[in-house]
C-alpha cells in the first residue's frame, strides 16, 4: 500500500467530504498551496456550508480515526490516490486551470508521468474507422501511453488497441466504484491489471452528464498531442480538442468526406487549425519519431484459415468462420484470440470480428 506523507493525506481527506465543491476546496488550501489551513478559513466555511456542517467537517477533518478509515477504505477497493501535493503528481496537470486536487487510481500510477497522447472519437463512429482506431492506437502506444475516455465505439476501440502493451490510462468521468458504461467491465479490469484506471471525482460517485466535460479537460491536459478519429457536429470529442488547442497540445483529426455526421466535427477542427492524419506517419512525423511497422509472428495454417474467412467480406460473425471452416464456433476461440494479439483483427461486439 502507498504511504502517504502529511500534506497527500490532508487533501485525500479533504477530498472525502461530498459538501466541499472543488471551488471550496480550493479556496481554503489557498489555492492548492497549503494542505491544511481548515481553521483559518472558519468563518468563510460557516457562510458557505452553515455552522453544524462546518462544525462536523472540522471534528473529522481532525479525528484520527476518520483518517484511517479513509485509508482503510481505498486499501480495500485496491485504490491509491495521487494528490496535487504529491511528488508523482503530473506537471501536465499541475499547469492547467483547476487541477484535480486528487486523482484516484487502479494500476501502474508511474504511467502519469510517461509521454501521453490521447485519442478520442464518437459513439457511433463508423466501423471501418474502428478498425482504423484500433490499429493507429497500438502503434502509438509503441512510443506514448494512450489516454482515453471508457465510452463506447471509438474510445474502447483505442483502448483495445493499446491494453496489450500496458501503455494505456483509462480516464473515468465517474468515481472508481462504478463502471460506465456496464459493457466496459471486461476492458476495465485488463486496463487497470495492465495500465492504469484514474479518476478526479471521489469512488461513490455516479456517472452524470455534467462531469464528462470535466474528464475531457484531463484527457488534453495529460496528453502532448491528441487524435479525434470521429466527432459529430456536438460531440465529448470536440470538446477534448478545444480543451488541447487552449492548453497548447497538438490536435490531430481523421479527415472524412463530405456528408458523414461523425466526420463534421472533424473537418472542423481541421479548417482551425488541426492537423490531418491519415496514418501514424502524419502524427509520429509531428514529433519527429521514427516509425518501422513491426514484423509479424508467423501464424499457423488454421490462424490463416480464420483470418482469411474473415477478411472475406471484411468482418464476420464467429458463427459464420465456424461454418466456413466446418467446425463449431468454441473451437476458434484460441485462434481469434492469438488473431488480435497480432494486431490482425479486432472483436466488434456481438461475437463479430473484423480485420485490420
Amino acid at each position: 500500500m502507498r504511504e502517504y506523507s502529511a500534506g497527500e493525506l490532508d487533501a485525500i481527506v479533504l477530498d472525502s467530504f461530498e459538501e466541499l465543491t472543488y471551488k471550496t476546496k480550493f479556496e481554503v488550501t489557498d489555492g492548492f498551496s497549503s494542505s491544511r489551513p481548515l481553521k483559518k478559513y472558519a468563518d468563510f466555511l460557516i457562510k458557505t456550508l452553515g455552522g453544524s456542517v462546518y462544525n462536523k467537517i472540522r471534528g473529522l477533518f481532525y479525528s484520527e480515526d476518520y483518517r484511517k478509515g479513509v485509508l482503510l477504505s481505498l486499501e480495500k477497493k485496491r485504490m491509491e490516490c495521487v494528490t496535487y501535493f504529491s511528488e508523482d503528481y503530473p506537471e501536465r496537470l499541475r499547469s492547467i486551470p483547476a487541477p484535480p486536487l486528487v486523482l484516484y487510481c487502479r494500476g501502474n500510477t508511474s504511467l502519469l508521468n510517461t509521454r501521453c497522447f490521447g485519442i478520442v472519437g464518437s459513439r457511433r463512429t463508423l466501423t471501418n474507422i474502428l478498425k482504423e482506431c484500433k490499429k493507429i492506437s497500438g502503434q502509438i502506444a509503441e512510443k506514448f501511453t494512450v489516454v482515453t475516455g471508457t465510452a463506447d465505439g471509438a474510445d474502447t476501440a483505442a483502448a483495445e488497441g493499446a491494453v496489450q502493451s500496458g501503455n494505456l490510462i483509462f480516464v473515468c468521468a465517474q468515481g472508481l466504484d462504478h463502471i460506465y458504461p456496464a459493457g466496459s467491465a471486461k476492458l476495465y479490469k485488463e486496463a487497470a491489471a495492465s495500465g492504469l484506471v484514474i479518476s478526479e471525482q471521489r469512488p461513490e460517485v455516479p456517472a452524470m452528464g455534467y462531469l464528462f466535460p470535466v474528464r475531457n479537460r484531463l484527457i488534453a491536459a495529460l496528453s502532448e498531442g491528441v487524435l479525434v478519429v470521429s466527432a459529430g457536429k456536438k460531440s465529448g470529442a470536440s470538446i477534448t480538442a478545444e480543451y488541447a488547442f487552449e492548453y497548447g497540445r497538438d490536435v490531430f483529426c481523421f479527415p472524412y468526406s463530405i456528408g458523414v455526421p461523425s466526420g463534421v466535427g472533424c473537418n472542423r477542427l481541421i479548417k482551425k487549425g488541426a492537423y490531418l492524419a491519415e496514418n501514424i506517419l502524419d502524427i509520429f512525423g509531428a514529433f519527429g519519431l521514427d516509425f518501422t511497422e513491426k514484423k509479424r509472428e508467423p501464424l499457423t495454417p488454421r490462424e490463416e484459415q480464420v483470418l482469411s474467412a474473415i477478411r472475406e467480406n471484411g468482418s464476420a460473425h464467429i458463427s459464420e468462420i465456424a461454418s466456413k471452416l466446418g467446425c463449431n464456433g468454441f473451437e476458434l476461440l484460441a485462434e481469434l484470440s492469438s488473431l488480435e494479439v497480432k494486431g490482425l483483427i479486432c472483436r466488434l461486439g456481438g461475437n463479430r470480428y473484423a480485420s485490420l
